[in-house]
């Protein structure tokens, strides 16, 4: 017995109830469901193919504590205070396990993403998580226009709240950017250490994105490690595929190196300030 539309609409509905993923966009649910639907067997094998599919895509990414003790801290003295922000901001961005990692290079991370791309005047954050909370380093080297893009309605709100405080220029949407890419508009695009979780979610779907997002520049950063502190080997293959890509399409292709991430740099235009330019407003 092969499943039906209607055991598809019961496993979306059934893993949205769920508290481990009653965050997540059912915009993903539905279509980790209905890509599984093609090899289940019967109802219950598509609920576990599913359960095993995102667990895989957003299970391991998912906050080390609860979120609302997060902002505690964020008080009016905290946002006047320049130093402090950043101390609560370290907070935040350590309880997630992708920024909790970058903060060693946090200082040189900003400058080394723009030092490929140039200063940009606007930037999509895609699948950003916590890292509207890197806003304060962002703001050393440009004051563009920053969205940031979630599928986890837990990161997207606390995004809008901090940027509510801090940043009201700034916004953070919770949105599935895999359901449509085009409508993306940026000078660049950051796809920060995601870019092998949305290869696992589906195959090619990485690529796919980079080509079809409406903006100048995508920078796609890999880990130096895995998650369980080994060499990471699977980031020489993506980039060896976006390397193809960008040779394919006459777009250009750099790359750049810190001691927690490697970057790289996919051109298709320019509408950035050079590398060194003066900080840009939104």
């Amino acid at each position: 017995m092969r499943t039906s539309a209607a055991d598809a609409d019961t496993v979306i509905a059934r893993l949205l109830a769920t508290a481990k993923y009653r965050p997540i966009h059912p915009d993903t649910i539905a279509d980790v469901v209905h890509q599984e639907a093609a090899h289940a067997t019967d109802k219950s094998d598509l609920e576990r193919r599913s359960r095993g599919k995102l667990h895989k895509v957003v299970g391991g990414y998912l906050l080390s504590g609860r979120s609302a003790r997060l902002l505690r801290g964020m008080d009016e003295d905290a946002l006047r205070d320049p130093a402090r922000l950043r101390e609560e901001c370290l907070s935040v961005l350590g309880a997630h396990f992708s920024s909790a990692e970058r903060l060693p290079d946090l200082a040189r991370f900003y400058p080394t993403v723009f030092g490929l791309t140039g200063i940009p005047r606007t930037i999509a954050d895609i699948a950003c998580a916590l890292n509207p909370f890197s806003l304060p380093w962002l703001r050393d080297v440009t004051g563009a226009c920053y969205v940031g893009y979630d599928l986890n309605r837990t990161y997207t709100e606390l995004g809008q709240t901090f940027f509510a405080r801090a940043y009201p220029d700034c916004d953070v949407q919770y949105r599935d950017v895999l359901v449509e890419p085009q409508a993306i508009v940026a000078d660049v695009a950051l796809l920060l250490k995601t870019y092998h979780s949305i290869e696992d979610r589906r195959a090619g779907a990485g690529l796919r994105l980079v080509e079809d997002l409406g903006t100048n520049h995508v920078v796609i950063s890999f880990p130096v490690k895995a998650m369980h502190g080994r060499i990471a080997r699977f980031p020489l293959r993506h980039i060896a595929e976006l390397k193809a890509l960008a040779e394919l399409k006459g777009w250009g292709f750099q790359q750049a190196a810190l001691p927690t991430e490697n970057l790289v740099a996919v051109t298709k235009g320019s509408d950035t300030e050079g590398p060194g330019a003066s900080e840009v407003g939104p």
